[in-house]
């Protein structure tokens, strides 16, 4: 049984098509369509989207994507989906060390007070020349 990417290699080679070709159909690198011809899916610079890249791949060849990656699943790197980490943290009481106080209504007192200040700084003035 071959593997994806001497499947998609094989059939954009029975088509005639070169690497250049393929590259302007699909608009992925050609270095990264080496990568998937030789499935070093690891290799990829996110190997979360090694299967988009098949898809692209295999409909520039009219290849059934879906028929392919189901048959060779174990083949493409899965992601790590970190979800229930993320909502066990957030469940939790200890809030993320990002979260600051917010400071909107201290700095709403701070520009009303300045203004109130100003006009009557201004008043004192006025009244003092008249």
């Amino acid at each position: 049984m071959s593997s994806i990417g001497q499947t998609l290699k094989g059939r954009r080679e029975r088509l005639g098509m070169t690497l250049y070709e393929l590259e302007s159909k699909t608009q992925i690198k050609q270095a990264t369509l080496k990568l998937i011809e030789n499935n070093d899916f690891d290799a990829l610079y996110n190997s979360a989207y090694a299967e988009g890249f098949i898809e692209k791949y295999a409909k520039a060849v009219n290849i059934d994507s879906t028929q392919l990656i189901a048959a060779h699943k174990e083949e493409i790197p899965q992601q790590d989906n970190n979800i229930d980490v993320t909502i066990n943290a957030f469940a939790q009481e200890d809030k993320p060390t990002y979260r600051s106080k917010n400071k909107e209504p201290l700095q709403l007192i701070v520009v009303i007070s300045a203004i109130v200040i100003i006009t009557a700084l201004i008043w004192i003035s006025a009244v003092i020349v008249l």
